[in-house]
């Protein structure tokens, strides 16, 4: 599993590298970035390095044969740590850090991350979806982050420093992931031998916002038929017109029975909202670069938003965009926090009609 498989982030492999030389490698890690750009794998190959038995540390350059690296491949290596949030909880269980009530402090992260490394070395954690600790699993962490075990090592994965709580950023350092480019997300999906797709390659790569796994997502005609309607809807200013909630709720519905799947296609619904409204306010405020290419649906969308707010400066157009991306971030809160679909749905397509017509929320 060498870097070389690794697609865009150059800085951050240069960052560890001279970090690891100088002996100054960190206890603690926020990898932060939009989902779908490599910040898991990014961490899998660190710890890799980190642990291969056959190539020292300072090289940080894994063998990819040798057993450790092998176990870390299969994530079964006993010196790697592996927390993420279940697929059907709300947030990260308190229990993962510190264990069940019979077992307190006696198992979990902050117990295992404390003992000697059963292969020599260090033990490394790497917490996918930090974005869900809530206040008692972070709070049960501090003090593992705060007086860290001798060589170890905790990797923390979320999509920005705003969704994780100021006690974890403050003991933390930000690595910040940027979105890859259309051509290294396109590279990405020729790779994928199972990928099915309506749309040619290129195509998904411009409207996958620099995410493979939105890529994927919308290799799906049910979801790019969707993307279309949503951004149509919109551009007109007042998203709640015409039953729009009921056209959400079917999208979500038709996802199955399942609540995680639901909750999954609600966050992504979301994240396709943002990035509408991320691209308005670049338009609004003249900070498209040249050369950024949008695939034609996002485009003809903003154009039309931009051509619907006639009569609003730039300035205000930019500052109605930004509420709504504050809006659609609570959104996506709501529904981690397992608010029921239909009111927070309905709630928040009201929400963006009032704040697109300039009108205060009530």
């Amino acid at each position: 599993m060498p870097w070389d498989d690794l697609t865009g982030h150059e800085d951050a492999i240069d960052r560890f590298r001279r970090s690891i030389v100088r002996n100054r490698l960190a206890s603690t890690y926020l990898f932060v970035g939009p989902a779908g750009v490599g910040k898991h794998t990014f961490a899998l190959k660190l710890a890799q390095a980190l642990l291969c038995s056959a190539n020292p540390p300072q090289e940080l350059e894994a063998c990819g044969n040798c057993p450790s690296c092998q176990q870390v491949s299969a994530k079964t290596h006993p010196d790697l740590i592996l927390i993420s949030k279940p697929a059907d909880k709300a947030f990260i269980p308190v229990e993962t850090f510190i264990g069940d009530r019979e077992h307190r402090r006696q198992r979990g992260l902050c117990h295992d991350i404390g003992l000697k490394p059963f292969m020599g070395g260090r033990k490394i954690a790497i917490i996918d979806d930090a974005d869900f600790l809530n206040q008692e699993s972070a709070n049960c962490l501090l003090k593992t982050l705060e007086e860290p075990p001798p060589n170890s090592l905790l990797m923390l994965i979320g999509t920005s420093e705003q969704r994780q709580l100021s006690t974890i950023v403050s003991r933390s350092q930000v690595v910040r992931f940027s979105a890859l480019s259309n051509e290294q997300v396109a590279n990405l999906l020729n790779r994928m031998n199972d990928l099915e797709s309506d749309l040619p390659i290129d195509e998904l790569a411009a409207a996958s916002n620099g995410s493979v796994t939105l890529a994927v997502q919308l290799s799906e005609s049910e979801v790019c038929e969707f993307r279309k309607q949503l951004y149509s809807y919109l551009t007109e200013m007042d998203p709640q017109w015409n039953g729009f909630t009921k056209a959400v709720i079917g999208f979500v519905d038709a996802a199955g029975k399942d609540g995680a799947t639901k909750r999954a296609r609600l966050a992504l619904i979301g994240d396709l909202a943002i990035e509408f409204y991320r691209q308005g306010f670049l338009a609004a405020t003249g900070s498209r670069s040249e050369g950024v290419v949008m695939d034609a649906v996002m485009a003809n969308a903003v154009d039309s938003f931009v051509q619907n707010s006639d009569g609003l400066s730039g300035e205000e157009l930019a500052e109605r965009c930004g509420v709504c991306i504050h809006r659609c971030g609570d959104f996506q809160q709501q529904i981690a926090a397992n608010v029921s679909p239909a009111n927070a749905v309905d709630a928040w397509l009201r929400d963006l009609s009032r704040l697109g017509r300039g009108l205060a929320l009530v």
